[in-house]
């Protein structure tokens, strides 16, 4: 988009243009006029020491020509000397004096003539004069007198004027060319900076702020005509995994095509705008309602579900959608944007890729997430955390062979706030890979502590989350933590989920690999929930396979057939199976006569704190062992 195609907003216009042009002029007139100051007062001194230098050169030669005149008193003689002077009209005035003081002999120009007297009178650059004996050999004869004026000095002086006004005339011309030239290419890079403080490059779409203005400019254009304006804030699902396996180029070409989509759907009256990353908004101006606004948000969600095609690869976006109209919801833009962005969550937290009306009990959620958020830092940062273990057993001899690390969180108000609240929270708000750093290095050295209660290698099974598992030194991150516990990476095991890994198998191999490489076990949790693909069962160098409890549940008296066909395929393929939610000891028989390796549930024992599960160990270490 051309910068000087974008419409001024109110306030917006640039002024440093005209202010840098009536600055530069007036600094160049100053600039002249006190330059041709300095230079005609030295033109001045300079021409009036050269007519005082020319009248000591008269006076000396007067002197040398009138000294025998005024020896012998021939008067006639000293005239005819001091008429010579006629040739210089500078010279007014030369006489000659003999030692007595009388006139002995005098040159006037012209007295009689119009202008003469007025010559003789002081004029206003003065008169030069010089006054001194006349000697011969030693000897005084007289003295002498002679002035000049500076009519001429004058002259000079007016035409050095004119000439440096002229110059200076042609200077402020070519300046003011220059000058103009130099406004134009200010108010080029002014109009430029204004596209990139108020648009988004990426996109051409108006961003945060200028977003922010038309918002308020449409609010309050609708309070004086009492009219409705709908706000409609969009967030892209999967844009984070798209631009870390596809590249920020192709992230960019992504979100431009967001954008295009966006316009292409929104009316001739409403605003498109980029709110940074992949937030974007939709400004509705005229509204009739609240259903009008859910049904344009409908058609713009609709319009992002057509497949887009990046450098060859066919990438599907989905996007969730809140929307607040003013001013039935909201009564100012704040309020509108923070009930649209509640109502937003809402559509995330219902499982995305869905559109959320706002409603009032949506502050309330929008509240208490944004309170876990503030809570959740400061929890990590003050060990606020607890790392619980839930003990896995073998199915066959029920013998304890190791734990899974699972977060808790105390709250010092709400109390216990479950890991299905708190874990999306971290997620969205970047902190889940700091929090899942923390959280493995925790579990490597209670697994180690454990280890030497027991006087038995447990192994600790440790969950994954997908920012983690896109984390480019996650690999590394595990092995750096593996040193330093000391802990063997064969007691490791790292749960992932299966739609993590089937975003882009390719990656999720490459990773799985260096993973292994390490020594590091893998086990894929929650088995059946996701894609259930068999293929990737080949492909996926993997460990272990976790039945999901919604399988484990219905047994014994139903689903039998489906969780045999689990642990016999995972044992044709080579793998462990682990059966998660046994709570029942009808379900833990059945696992038993079925060949399943291992389980975990409220049968065989609680997550319980590092503490108490070290205690349990110690009752229960002489059966153990």
């Amino acid at each position: 988009m051309n910068p000087s195609a974008l419409p001024p907003m109110p306030g917006r216009q640039p002024r440093m243009a005209r202010m840098l042009g009536a600055g530069q002029l007036l600094a160049a007139v100053a600039g002249l006029f006190v330059a041709g100051g300095i230079l005609l007062g030295y033109q001045f001194v300079t021409l009036r020491q050269g007519l005082q230098a020319d009248l000591e050169i008269h006076a000396r030669v007067l002197g040398e020509n009138v000294a025998a005149s005024l020896m012998f008193g021939d008067r006639d003689a000293a005239n005819d000397v001091l008429h010579a002077f006629l040739a210089d009209p500078a010279l007014v005035e030369a006489v000659v004096f003999d030692t007595r003081g009388r006139e002995f002999a005098a040159f006037r120009r012209d007295a009689g003539a119009p202008g003469a007297l007025a010559r003789l009178a002081p004029r206003w650059f003065g008169r030069a004069g010089f006054e001194g004996p006349v000697v011969y050999r030693g000897r005084t004869l007289g003295r002498m007198r002679l002035h000049a004026h500076t009519d001429e000095i004058g002259t000079a002086l007016r035409n050095y004027a004119l000439l440096f006004a002229l110059a200076s005339a042609g200077a402020l011309t070519a300046s003011a060319l220059l000058s103009r030239r130099s406004r134009a290419r200010v108010a080029q890079a002014e109009a430029e900076l204004a596209y990139l403080a108020y648009t988004d490059p990426v996109t051409g779409l108006p961003n945060r702020r200028g977003g922010q203005e038309e918002l308020d400019a449409a609010l309050a254009q609708a309070s004086a005509g009492g009219e409705r304006v709908g706000l409609v804030l969009i967030d892209l699902d999967n844009f984070k995994m798209i631009n870390d396996s596809a590249g920020h180029a192709a992230g960019d070409r992504l979100l431009h095509e967001v954008g295009a989509r966006l316009r292409a759907v929104a009316r001739d009256s409403d605003l498109v705008g980029r709110f940074g990353g992949d937030e974007f908004l939709v400004i509705a101006r005229p509204l009739a309602s609240g259903e009008q606004l859910a049904e344009l948000a409908t058609r713009l969600m609709e319009a992002l579900r057509r497949p887009v095609q990046l450098d060859g690869l066919e990438a599907t976006v989905t996007a969730s959608a809140g929307t607040c109209v003013y001013p039935d919801d909201a009564a100012s833009s704040g309020e509108l944007m923070r009930n649209a962005d509640a109502a937003l969550y809402h559509a995330k937290g219902g499982g995305r890729n869905r559109v959320g009306e706002f409603r009032p009990a949506m502050m309330h959620a929008t509240q208490r997430r944004a309170q876990l958020e503030r809570d959740l830092r400061r929890a990590l940062e003050t060990e606020g955390l607890a790392v619980f273990y839930q003990p896995q057993f073998d199915c066959a001899s029920e013998r304890l062979v190791g734990v899974e690390a699972l977060l808790r969180w105390m709250h010092p108000e709400h109390g216990f706030v479950g890991p299905d609240e708190f874990i999306p929270i971290a997620e969205e708000c970047g902190l889940i890979v700091e929090i899942g750093q923390w959280v493995l290095e925790r579990a490597c050295l209670d697994a180690m502590a454990l280890g030497r209660r027991s006087g038995a290698p447990l192994h600790v099974a440790v969950n994954v989350s997908a920012r983690q598992f896109r984390e480019k030194d996650f690999v590394r991150n595990v092995e750096q933590i593996l040193a330093r516990t000391g802990l063997p990476p064969g007691r490791l095991e790292l749960e992932l989920t299966e739609s993590m890994l089937m975003q882009d198998r390719a990656a999720a191999i490459d990773f799985m690999h260096a993973v292994r490489a390490l020594g590091v076990r893998l086990s894929i949790d929650d088995f059946g929930t996701g894609y259930s693909s068999l293929s990737y069962l080949q492909s996926f160098p993997i460990n272990q396979l976790k039945i999901d409890r919604s399988f484990v549940r219905p047994l014994p008296d139903g689903g039998q057939m489906l969780a045999s066909a689990v642990i016999g395929l995972a044992h044709d393929f080579g793998l462990t199976v682990v059966a998660e939610g046994v709570e029942e000891r009808a379900q833990l028989d059945w696992l038993q006569r079925a060949g399943c390796d291992y389980a975990q549930g409220y049968l065989l024992g609680r997550p319980v704190p590092l503490s108490a599960l070290q205690a349990q160990l110690l009752e229960n270490c002489p059966a153990n062992s």
